[in-house]
């Protein structure tokens, strides 16, 4: 654990600790890399870092500016994003889906005033690849020239889904899967998981401590994921008109996107480890409580398990694309491996 309490990508934070007590710190930064990996943890602690009372490049979060910030009250340190504007709508009001170009304004208007409290204001982005190309647009000028005494920190999965002119003036920290040990032992010591218990939870997390930490505080997730794999384990014994049925139940449920893809990426995971056991390896395996199972799938022909790790891989693709979710699930259950 790094001298921010941050667990993993301790090169990640060395740098910015560097950086800030050098009194070097870049004026934009872009966070990468796979959901819940700890990036919006990292964008918060170096807020706290700018403006810690009690050191100049630690967080001691005991200052009245690091609980603030953590409270998300603090009056140097803005943050938006979609979450953060799903928050502060109603629910029967229709949220956004891009960042526009108000929010940036909104931003430039702000950032040109001096800290109030704080040795810095800090301006964090989450979602920042949704902007719309207006929006992104109007950053480029605060980027350019920014004020002295303001730092910007993106937020996104991936540097290629942000305009090349928004990344080129950005310090870019792509942050890495922590490795599974390390998880394992952050879930004993931080969060009182059984050691067995904490063991499968890492290596379901794949390297994502934001992920491994709020299943570890939510036992119905787990038992919800447990459950879910259960019923993409069980399709190929069903036949084709009831697997028809699921795959219209999924579509017609009104699920938000992400549960959709969630579920195809645990399905994805799934397929996957069934290949590597049909190669005759056991590293990397997510799903290390299953091994009887992927044992037993492991045993159908090369060809077929490729064919149906390929449709899922498709059917995400299709998704994204706006094709019907009904349509897309429909196309990976008609070459499913080991189906009737």
């Amino acid at each position: 654990m790094g001298a921010w309490n941050i667990i993993g990508n301790e090169w990640a934070v060395e740098l910015l600790r560097l950086a800030i007590a050098r009194n070097s710190a870049s004026h934009a930064y872009l966070l990468t890399g796979l959901p819940n990996i700890g990036k919006s943890t990292l964008a918060l602690h170096m807020a706290q870092a700018l403006n810690c009372e009690a050191n100049n490049s630690d967080v001691c979060g005991n200052c009245r500016a690091c609980k603030r910030i953590a409270k998300g009250n603090f009056p140097d340190v803005r943050i938006v994003g979609l979450a953060e504007q799903a928050a502060q709508q109603k629910a029967s009001e229709s949220i956004k889906t891009r960042l526009g170009i108000d929010t940036v304004r909104e931003w430039q208007a702000d950032i040109a005033l001096r800290p109030y409290e704080g040795r810095r204001r800090v301006f964090i982005m989450h979602d920042a690849e949704t902007m719309t190309e207006q929006a992104a647009n109007a950053l480029l000028k605060t980027l350019e020239e920014p004020p002295p005494f303001a730092t910007l920190i993106l937020v996104a999965n991936s540097a290629g889904d942000l305009l090349p002119t928004i990344t080129s003036r950005c310090h870019v920290l792509k942050l890495r899967p922590v490795p599974r040990q390390q998880v394992t032992q952050a879930l004993i010591e931080r969060w009182q998981i059984a050691p067995d218990d904490a063991a499968i939870v890492a290596a379901w997390s794949a390297g994502r401590i934001g992920w491994a930490a709020t299943v570890a505080q939510s036992p119905d997730l787990l038992q919800a994921r447990a459950e879910q794999l259960e019923s993409l384990i069980e399709l190929p014994s069903k036949p084709l008109l009831e697997r028809f049925k699921w795959a219209e139940s999924w579509s017609k449920a009104n699920r938000e996107r992400d549960e959709l893809f969630a579920m195809l990426e645990l399905w994805q995971v799934w397929w996957r480890d069934v290949l590597l056991t049909a190669a005759g390896t056991q590293q990397g395996l997510i799903n290390i409580d299953r091994i009887e199972d992927l044992q037993a799938l492991a045993r159908l022909p090369l060809a077929a398990i490729h064919k149906t790790l390929k449709g899922i891989n498709d059917a995400v693709t299709q998704i994204r694309e706006n094709v019907s979710p009904q349509l897309a699930l429909e196309g990976v259950l008609l070459n499913l491996a080991g189906a009737k």
